[in-house]
């Protein structure tokens, strides 16, 4: 059984047939095994088609040197992250292929302290991130710096990356931001949310600001243009293009 609840034994064949028919290969993720030092300790599923290298090519070399320079420093820090015991979800970074092109991952992982190693489950979304990045992020004659918010489904679009989804909760917020100025009152978003904003719990709203500022980190690496001003509400400090559902 894999971290995603995948079972991933060999399947017994009826009959009472001796051998064992192993179905790792037929995944179209690569699960992967890492120790505390970051070695690789065991790679099973769609290893080659993803990396372009064999498992035993990987096995016991460090993760790190397998991805792009430019993304190693927030990969170390979803790492330190996973080792403090979060379950990182929907995390993107580069990995540099055998033949030397990149492949674009999203990641999940969890550290499982009582086999003291860190699991994670990868998975090849090369195409749609070339996508996001031509057909999302394309303005005019040259790339656009906006953030996109599309509202079908519910996901935030930053610059150059792929799309980060977002709760109905999470994109009612963003809408108040995006369409609200420069500078949104509270009472702007709260009325958006549908509350009285004198009965409101305000620390509700600081509480869901800093969860959708440390989903779109993780799953990005960029910081979402949002600052809060002390005592009125949020300041946007980059515009958004606001998609409207289809």
């Amino acid at each position: 059984m894999d971290a995603r609840g995948i079972d991933t034994t060999p399947v017994q064949p009826q009959g009472g047939g001796a051998s064992a028919v192993d179905v790792a290969h037929l995944l179209l993720d690569a699960i992967c095994v890492v120790d505390p030092q970051g070695r690789f300790v065991a790679i099973r599923g769609a290893c080659e088609s993803i990396f372009g290298y064999r498992p035993q090519e990987m096995v016991g070399k460090p993760m790190i040197d397998f991805v792009y320079e430019a993304d190693r420093e927030r990969t170390l820090q979803a790492v330190d992250r996973i080792m403090d015991g979060y379950l990182q979800r929907h995390f993107e970074n580069r990995y540099v292929r055998k033949d030397g092109r990149l492949v674009h991952l999203m990641w999940s992982a969890r550290w499982v302290p009582e086999d003291g190693v860190r699991v994670a489950v990868a998975r090849d979304i090369t195409g749609r991130s070339i996508s996001a990045a031509r057909g999302e992020t394309l303005g005019g004659a040259g790339v656009s710096s906006n953030w996109r918010l599309c509202g079908s489904p519910p996901r935030l679009v930053p610059p150059g990356r792929s799309a980060v989804p977002l709760s109905a909760q999470d994109y009612t917020v963003m809408l108040a931001l995006a369409r609200g100025g420069e500078c949104v009152h509270r009472r702007a978003i709260v009325r958006a949310l549908g509350e009285d904003y004198l009965q409101y719990d305000q620390r509700r709203l600081d509480t869901q600001m800093r969860r959708l500022r440390r989903k779109v980190e993780q799953a990005c690496g960029l910081e979402l243009p949002v600052a809060t001003v002390r005592g009125v509400g949020y300041r946007v400090f980059q515009p958004f293009e606001v998609i409207a559902p289809e």
